[in-house]
């Protein structure tokens, strides 16, 4: 595998980690492009800003990202970009880091709720970064159930995101998804997807979400910057496709399109 750190493209399967918060963005690519990739950059710079980190979106960057992809015969695939921390006696430095890896076929998403207690060392839920074990503990706990991701609940029962995404629920015919309070990751999929609704007509609405509208929703999606939105159920029940496919992802679609 080819991976590209600080202007250089290297061999090997070694990806750089660090123990300290590393900030993220993992992206969709199409024909060896990639998706939404200026609103992939604002977000980082964002993150990098609050946690004190240096980071510029140079077009060197995304040249270096679709050589990556094209090395690495991922250009239908995933790319990753970190900003990995590094000590240094002149203070903060990252090194920024691009891989790419395939695309798991997985068509539909299957649920289930997890209740893990989050650690305040960790970071918080509405930046992109490693560690991850929250978020791994979320997946592994589905995953023992069977499912393909679990559903993020909160302390006080509220339902907040999927370990790997964004949750929407159709409600009434209104796809509603649960409010930016700091608590769910501002998703990529998930602000295009209400952009988008808003603009074509389609009623959307960002509101707490509860088990008993988890039960009663006429149809359950799961969004991430990757796959967009797909089909979702609890596990043991069947996905509303066609409902998913003609409303959400239809406007993805638009937003993606070369």
């Amino acid at each position: 595998m080819t991976i590209w750190i600080n202007g250089k493209l290297l061999g090997g399967n070694d990806v750089p980690r660090s123990k300290a918060t590393a900030p993220f963005e993992t992206m969709g690519a199409s024909g060896g492009t990639v998706a939404l990739w200026s609103r992939h950059m604002q977000r980082l710079t964002g993150t990098a800003e609050r946690l004190g980190l240096p980071f510029e979106a140079t077009p060197e960057l995304r040249a270096a990202a679709t050589e990556v992809l094209l090395k690495n015969g991922h250009t239908d695939d995933v790319l990753r970009l970190s900003l990995v921390p590094v000590d240094d006696a002149k203070g903060s430095a990252v090194q920024v880091v691009i891989a790419s890896r395939s695309r798991s076929p997985i068509r539909s998403v299957r649920l289930l709720p997890t209740v893990v207690e989050r650690d305040p060392e960790l970071p918080p839920a509405d930046i992109k970064a490693e560690p991850r074990r929250f978020y791994d503990a979320v997946l592994q706990q589905a995953q023992d159930g069977e499912a393909d991701d679990g559903i993020v609940v909160g302390a006080d029962g509220a339902l907040l995101e999927a370990g790997l995404g964004n949750l929407w629920l159709r409600l009434d015919g209104t796809w509603t998804t649960p409010p930016l309070d700091g608590r769910v990751l501002p998703g990529i999929a998930r602000a295009v997807l209400l952009e988008r609704a808003a603009a074509s007509g389609l009623s959307v609405a960002e509101q707490p979400l509860t088990f008993d509208d988890l039960h009663r929703a006429e149809a359950i999606a799961h969004s991430n910057a990757v796959y967009g939105p797909r089909p979702a159920c609890l596990v043991g029940e069947r996905a509303a496709v066609q409902i998913v496919d003609t409303e959400l992802f239809a406007l993805w679609r638009q937003a993606t399109s070369r």
